[in-house]
């Protein structure tokens, strides 16, 4: 960007993102460059460039988390659109076991008995037999209400089954693909670790997700590689690095970026240098250059 736009600089490191905005906004600083996301907040005292990294937090898990147990294969197919799906289908049994009841009893009481309590349980058996097409042909309607009462019954069950089964494959499907943890609410219950301090760590709080706090990401990622931790959740470009280097072949991304934001660099209000480091940007960016630094550094899995 300073040859693109002929700009002389010298860096001064500081601790942390919030000691380069103090910096900057003092005047003590032109500009802060480093992992500093843009917020409306710090809008109102600095000027930003145009971004040139779109970050947030991610997920590096260790390839042991896929070794499943029964518990994680249930957990995987339990999931809250199959329970909605079970209530609503334990719902319609329960209704249709009356309905088959009160059309059929004055007529085919040996099969739907007057008994309100038995009648309604011969009228959910039914339901569920006729629903699953099993059919054992021990409770059968008979009348003609009955019988219409049975064909609506039966198409609505094709529907349910269908669904039933849609749902369990697919719930199959992403687990063979994405891995146990495929998201963050998949770690409630394993051991997390992540570094202190950060954003990471006040996300992780949002959530009531408990997270070993330790003092930078190599102690973190260490923690994952000697077993003692499931995941890592951090800065997800950093995770990619590491993920692809200390990491390689041990741990995996977990596809899916949490608190999306935007990288750019802070300058003071109003200076007239922005606009040179804008159209550098912009130009690394059409140019392809921004993606190829990506691909170098952060790579792809």
């Amino acid at each position: 960007v300073a040859a693109k736009g002929d700009i002389d600089f010298e860096y001064v490191e500081v601790a942390t993102v919030q000691e380069q905005l103090d910096e900057v906004s003092s005047g003590r600083a032109d500009a802060a460059l480093g992992a500093v996301s843009v917020t409306r907040q710090r809008e109102q005292v600095l000027d930003f460039t145009h971004p040139f990294y779109d970050s947030g937090i991610g997920i590096l898990v260790s390839d042991q988390v896929n070794e499943r147990g029964l518990g994680d294969l249930l957990g995987s197919i339990l999931t809250r659109a199959l329970l909605w799906l079970l209530v609503v289908f334990i719902v319609l049994v329960v209704i249709m076991g009356h309905v088959v009841w009160l059309v059929e009893r004055r007529r085919n009481s040996d099969h739907f008995p007057h008994d309100y309590a038995h009648g309604v349980v011969e009228g959910m058996w039914w339901a569920v037999v006729t629903m699953t097409t099993v059919g054992y042909g021990d409770t059968v309607a008979r009348t003609r209400a009955g019988r219409l009462v049975a064909v609506v019954w039966m198409l609505v069950g094709l529907v349910l089954v269908a669904q039933f089964t849609a749902a369990v494959t697919s719930s199959l499907t992403v687990e063979k693909f994405d891995g146990v943890v495929r998201s963050i609410g998949d770690l409630y219950g394993r051991d997390v670790v992540t570094v202190a301090g950060t954003t990471s760590q006040d996300y992780l709080d949002t959530l009531d997700l408990p997270a070993l706090a330790v003092p930078d990401v190599d102690a973190a990622v260490q923690e994952l590689l000697e077993g003692r931790a499931d995941a890592v959740v951090f800065d997800e470009p950093v995770l990619r690095y590491q993920a692809r280097t200390t990491a390689n072949g041990q741990a995996h991304m977990v596809p899916k970026t949490y608190q999306p934001q935007s990288i750019a660099m802070a300058w003071r209000d109003g200076d007239p240098h922005i606009e040179q480091v804008d159209l550098a940007l912009l130009g690394m960016r059409e140019e392809g250059v921004l993606e190829t630094l990506d691909q170098q550094w952060f790579g792809t899995e």
